[in-house]
């Protein structure tokens, strides 16, 4: 897989914070077009492209934004429609939210839609299922999974790295895992996020370092929201003093280290590694403790309603 350079993964969910943080039925504000704006001008700045996984909802209020993301070079893919975490939906569904978003943007792209991020990556023991649907819809790679089992998502003992996945049914489907760390024995998430904000650089570049080491692109994300540490006080909305100060917290310090790891390392979009990878390696589900240990990382904050957790590592 390994070639003289490793080109690493780099992604933004396109999605506004009122309607996927605080209140799924909110209707999606204009803060998320202009941050997107600040971030598509970032790396016109470093001459780097990326994978917008774009929400349905997105597309369809800001349909000129995407042609934006488009005409600067980067790969469009699906973050669903309305931002629904699959444990709150049926199979049916999903299958219709998905259909819908890859519909939208490949109206208004005019390129296929292969692949799929699930919001606050809720893909996990219990909605494997999301996988089959996925294949059935047409995708062909998702960058869903987190290898290490937080208390809002992950699944422990998947690979860290990229992976044919064999689904609850035997079918196979490309898998890019958000980057993770491992230090003392313990595997941590740090793909970016809510890890850009709290994680020190050095935990970000230790991520990349080793998934490079093994001949792996890193995944790294970031939603165009933390490119703006101001949002949240400018918001006409009431916002629970926790949540507020957990999702403000270190916004200043995002586009300085997502900077930093652009300069340091190799980036490019999802498509460069699914259509050229070659022989990859392969996993199947199947052989998944069904009770695994759970540990605990930075909480991103995604999960709608939830309480941020706490920064630790879990045994």
């Amino acid at each position: 897989m390994q070639g003289p350079t490793i080109r690493n993964i780099l992604t933004v969910d396109v999605e506004d914070w009122t309607q996927s943080v605080l209140d799924v039925n909110a209707p999606l504000t204009d803060c998320f077009i202009a941050n997107t704006h600040k971030v598509l001008e970032h790396f016109v700045e470093r001459a780097v492209c990326a994978t917008f996984f774009v929400l349905g909802l997105a597309a369809e209020k800001a349909p000129r934004l995407v042609r934006e993301i488009c005409k600067a070079g980067h790969e469009v893919q699906s973050h669903g429609y309305g931002h629904r975490l699959i444990r709150t939906q049926t199979p049916r569904e999903f299958a219709e939210d998905v259909t819908r978003s890859k519909k939208l943007l490949e109206d208004i792209t005019g390129r296929r839609v292969t692949g799929y991020r699930a919001p606050a990556f809720s893909i996990g023991r219990t909605t494997l299922w999301a996988l089959d649907i996925l294949l059935d819809c047409g995708f062909e790679y998702d960058s869903s999974l987190c290898p290490v089992q937080t208390p809002r998502y992950g699944i422990e003992g998947i690979p860290r790295s990229m992976h044919l996945l064999h689904t609850p049914l035997g079918r196979q489907i490309i898998e890019l895992p958000v980057a993770t760390y491992r230090a003392m024995g313990q595997l941590a998430p740090a793909g970016g996020g809510g890890y850009a904000r709290l994680w020190p650089y050095p935990i970000l570049r230790g991520a990349v370092r080793q998934l490079n080491a093994l001949g792996a692109p890193a995944v790294m994300y970031l939603h165009p929201y933390e490119y703006n540490p101001v949002e949240l006080g400018s918001l006409p909305v009431r916002i629970p003093w926790r949540l507020r100060l957990h999702q403000s917290m270190g916004r200043r310090h995002v586009r300085g280290r997502v900077d930093r790891l652009i300069r340091e390392f190799s980036w490019g979009p999802a498509n460069h590694w699914t259509a050229n990878s070659g022989p990859i390696p392969r996993f199947d589900c199947a052989s998944l403790d069904p009770s695994p240990t759970r540990s605990a990382g930075v909480a991103d904050g995604d999960t709608i309603g939830q309480r941020p957790t706490v920064l630790r590592f879990g045994a």
